[in-house]
Order: structure tokens, then C-alpha cells, then sequence
């Protein structure tokens, strides 16, 4: 068959060079389509859903949930591939893990334990990290990645996208694949001790131009970026680290300031968009956080603003968000629309939470397939599954 094929190939090449027609690749795909022997197996098979369609419930259910490597290994502080990390990356295959300072000893010792996770992950998880620049930076001290300084500092949207080709660069040649920025709350309240000099300043359109060219720069490089807070935290002055932060701006002043950074980003084509634990009681009617809040996720953010990348909470170990259980947590953000988790307090629990919603038909397992798309779409396409 290939002999013949080849003959015929080279027979039909002739003829088209000779008569000056056009539209040879289509007329060989239309003689020889694609078969599984010729290395060409069906799209379909390769799709996305189809993936998901070949996972149990509670493997697109570990998907879903975004850690720090002690919630699978139970040790105080994770530097290496320890059997018990192995152990926990068998039995709870997450869809992300975050390293923070616990985690980071040397740039040497960084890259190893990346590339361990990676090797004994069946299904390679997004590894991220909060490199911000300015007040958070977790490698600069001890891994040679660049201190890029408070991003209020920075005077151009050109030297945002230097940032964040930099930032992808750097983080990239470690292991990394996301980073947790840039930052794309405008600091609307000058008091605001969260964000402070985070932010790239007080003038959304000025911010927004930056934030869309540090997502350009920092993707060029092949790191996701996360848009965060979304809906934006600058008018907070209570800290939602520490407890529950309520803002009063209402949506018609929220779509004149703080959302212009976030359909800027998300122009630029943003990987992630992470949703603050803020309470806008004006905008929804009551003091849920934002990310646990589905006409913040699904009405504002997926449907008046387009967004349909995945949609990743804050830490839900945080004050804001530990009034709840962290089964009721988990539970409440994929009903808002929420695609992953970030640190629950009690990972089993939040997880468990979660089954059980489903199990109940308090959440169809489309919901779920909907979200485990999301994620291993952006896997298969930034290369992290085949």
C-alpha cells in the first residue's frame, strides 16, 4: 500500500506542476485520509472531552483542586520527591501544585523537585508560584530570578511586557508553568494595605495596558499567567487574609474602574483569572465572597465580560473563606462557576464535600466536565499532556 501510495504521489505532483493546478494537499487528504496505521488516529480520540470521558468521577474531581505539596505529603515543609509526596501524587492526582517559601532552597533544588513532581505525575499538573514582583517574590532571594521591583514603579506598558517576558523566561527554565500574576487590581482606595504598590496604580486604563502586555510577555514564554483579584480588591481596606473584606462600590462604579484591567487581560488572551474572597454586597445582595459568588463567576465575568478560560478561586484557606467548611466552600464555588480550587483548609474534606454534591445531584458531573475541559484543554495545548 505505501509503495503504491508513494507512486501515486509522485504521479499527481507531476500532473499539478505541469497544468499549474493548485490544491494538492487537499486532494491527497481526500485520496489518503488519516488512519490509525498511517499515524493519523481520529481528532475525536484526541479531544479534550474525549480525555475526560476516559477519567473516573474522582480523577476529574483531584483535577479540580490546586495545592501546596504538603496537603499531599502531610511533611511540614516539601524541599524534595519524598515517598510520601510519591504517594500522595498517586493517590490525590491534583491539577496544580504552588510552591511557596517552605518549598524554595536553592534554584538547583527547585528544578529537581519540579521535575520529580513531573516525572511522577501521571497527568503533569500546572506548577505555579507567586512571582509578583515588589512585595511578593518567592525566588529572587535563593533561585537568581530577577527582583522586577513594585509594579507601581513600572512606567510603561513596554516595560510590563519586558517584565513578564522576563518573569516567563526565567520561571520557565526552572520547571514552572504558571505564575500567579500580574496583578490587575487598581488601587481605587489609597488605603488599601492588601494590594498597596502591587498594583500597577491608580488610573484603570493606565493599569489595564500594562496588564495586558505583562500577559503577552509572560505567555510568549510559554507560562500561564493568572489575572488576579478578580473583581479587582483595591477598594478593600480590611484585609481578606484575615477575615471577611466588604467593599460598597457598586457595579456601575466596579465597570468604570476595576473591571477595565480584567477585560484588558483577558483580551490578551489570560490563561487563568483568579477571583478574589471579596464581598461586593452593592453588586450581589449579600456578603458572599466573590469567589464563592455565581453572579460574580457566571453573570459578570463569564457572560458580560466573554471569559472562558479557567477560572481559578483565591486560597480558600484564608480567613474570607474559612467561615465556611471546606467542603461547602468547594462546593459553593463550582456553583458559581469556579474551575479549580486553591489550598482549601483541609484538601480530603473539601474534596469529599465535593463527591458527595455530586453523588446527591446537587451538581450534574456535566458541571465537572465542563470545568476538567477547561483544564486539560490548557494542559494539551501548552504541551504538559500529549
Amino acid at each position: 500500500m505505501k509503495k503504491l501510495k508513494n507512486l501515486l504521489l509522485l504521479c499527481l505532483a507531476f500532473t499539478l506542476l505541469l497544468t499549474g493546478c493548485t490544491g494538492f494537499g487537499d486532494m491527497i487528504d481526500k485520496l489518503f485520509p488519516p488512519t490509525e496505521t498511517d499515524g493519523g488516529a481520529a481528532a475525536a480520540d484526541e479531544s479534550p472531552a474525549s480525555s475526560v470521558s476516559q477519567l473516573t468521577l474522582d480523577e476529574k474531581l483531584w483535577q479540580m483542586f490546586y495545592v501546596v505539596p504538603e496537603a499531599l505529603s502531610g511533611e511540614a515543609a516539601v524541599t524534595e520527591l519524598s515517598g510520601s509526596l510519591r504517594q500522595g501524587l498517586d493517590e490525590y492526582p491534583v491539577g496544580g501544585i504552588i510552591l511557596f517559601a517552605q518549598n524554595i532552597e536553592s534554584r538547583d533544588q527547585v528544578a529537581g523537585l519540579l521535575s520529580d513532581i513531573k516525572a511522577s505525575s501521571e497527568v503533569t499538573p500546572f506548577l505555579g508560584v507567586d512571582e509578583e514582583g515588589g512585595l511578593v517574590t518567592r525566588l529572587s532571594k535563593n533561585c537568581g530570578v530577577t527582583d522586577n521591583g513594585n509594579m507601581m514603579d513600572v512606567q510603561s506598558a513596554d516595560e510590563a511586557r519586558e517584565i513578564g517576558e522576563r518573569l516567563g523566561a526565567e520561571l520557565s527554565e526552572l520547571g514552572f508553568n504558571m505564575d500567579f500574576a500580574p496583578v490587575a487590581d487598581v488601587l481605587v482606595n489609597k488605603n488599601n494595605t492588601e494590594i498597596g504598590s502591587r498594583s500597577f496604580g491608580t488610573d484603570p486604563e493606565d493599569v489595564a495596558q500594562k496588564v495586558a502586555a505583562e500577559v503577552e510577555g509572560m505567555q510568549s514564554m510559554g507560562v500561564s499567567a493568572v489575572l488576579k483579584h478578580f473583581p479587582g480588591h483595591g477598594s478593600a481596606v480590611t484585609n481578606s487574609h484575615d477575615g471577611t473584606s466588604v467593599s460598597q462600590r457598586t457595579l456601575q462604579e466596579i465597570r468604570g474602574a476595576e473591571l477595565i484591567p480584567f477585560e484588558s487581560g483577558i483580551s490578551a488572551g489570560a490563561d487563568f483569572v483568579m477571583v478574589s474572597h471579596l464581598s461586593l454586597p452593592n453588586v450581589t445582595g449579600s456578603e458572599t465572597p466573590s469567589s464563592l459568588s455565581k453572579y460574580i463567576i457566571t453573570d459578570i465575568l463569564r457572560n458580560e465580560l466573554g471569559y472562558d478560560g479557567i477560572v481559578i478561586t483565591d486560597a480558600l484557606n484564608m480567613g474570607a473563606a474559612t467561615v465556611y467548611t471546606p467542603g461547602e466552600a468547594s462546593v459553593m464555588a463550582v456553583e458559581a462557576g469556579a474551575d479549580m480550587l486553591l489550598m482549601p483548609e483541609n484538601l480530603k474534606e473539601a474534596h469529599d464535600g465535593l463527591l458527595s454534591a455530586v453523588k446527591a445531584g446537587r451538581i450534574t458531573e456535566e458541571r465537572i466536565d465542563e470545568s476538567v475541559t477547561r483544564i486539560l484543554s490548557l494542559k494539551r495545548e501548552m504541551g504538559l499532556i500529549p
